[in-house]
């Protein structure tokens, strides 16, 4: 084979920069068509771990409250985002054991409620949040509290302003909302509500940069329902 033959057929081999470019072009619309679809999955991976671990969360509480024979409180705190315009959302929750301190005697007793980590914090998946809305999460609307922590601040998410509501697991399979507190006679404790059925539950969803209701509510959202005379919890999942 003489030179001319060998570089003639190494040129064939090789790749235009034409070929290049189309090749190159087709990866870019590949890419751009298929990104939306890949974020979309992504999302709503992340919205239905979260749910799942939720509903587990709750699970433990209920079944805690019942072996150990004292409430437990899973409280859920709202505060704003990362960016100064986000609207305050649910964005974290923990699990608490309600211990009772009995102090003093005859006129001078005192009994109070104690707060005890029963779990870690646990904050949302990026981007997903529970909506603070009466409509989408009845289980946790009404009045926010304060989040505090030994009467000091920030509380137990760790966020200075943050606020919270509860629900608070009995021994006997039940389940409470939680209100503020009251003091009186020497007690403090805090309100509980009994809910039913239809307004024990809440809702979540997408992240979507502003205040959430039920008018621009997005189509996947993952809505968690409690008994409140078992404390069990099921999930509905429309958009999955």
């Amino acid at each position: 084979m003489t030179r001319l033959s060998f570089i003639r057929k190494k040129s064939r081999l090789a790749f235009t920069l034409i070929e290049m470019l189309v090749v190159v072009t087709i990866i870019v619309l590949l890419l751009a068509f298929s990104t939306p679809a890949l974020m979309k999955t992504l999302q709503s991976s992340r919205l239905s771990s979260t749910g799942d671990t939720l509903l587990g969360a709750i699970s433990e509480a209920q079944q805690l409250a019942f072996a150990q024979g004292v409430p437990v409180e899973l409280r859920f705190f709202s505060y704003s985002g990362d960016f100064a315009d986000d609207s305050p959302m649910f964005r974290s929750y923990q699990m608490l054991k309600v211990e009772t301190k009995v102090e003093g005697t005859g006129t001078a007793l005192k009994i109070s409620e104690s707060m005890v980590p029963a779990g870690n914090l646990t904050k949302f998946a990026e981007g997903i949040v529970i909506p603070v809305d009466d409509e989408l999460s009845k289980a946790l609307s009404g009045d926010q509290l304060e989040d505090t922590k030994n009467g000091a601040t920030p509380g137990y998410s760790g966020v200075s302003g943050a606020k919270f509501c509860a629900i608070r697991f009995m021994p006997d399979g039940t389940c409470r909302k939680v209100g503020a507190t009251t003091s009186s006679d020497g007690v403090t404790q805090a309100v509980l509500t009994f809910q039913t059925l239809s307004e024990s539950f809440f809702t979540i969803t997408y992240d979507i940069g502003a205040t959430i209701n039920v008018g621009n509510l997005p189509k996947n959202f993952y809505t968690i329902q409690i008994d409140p005379f078992t404390g069990k919890a099921r999930n509905y999942k429309p958009g999955f």
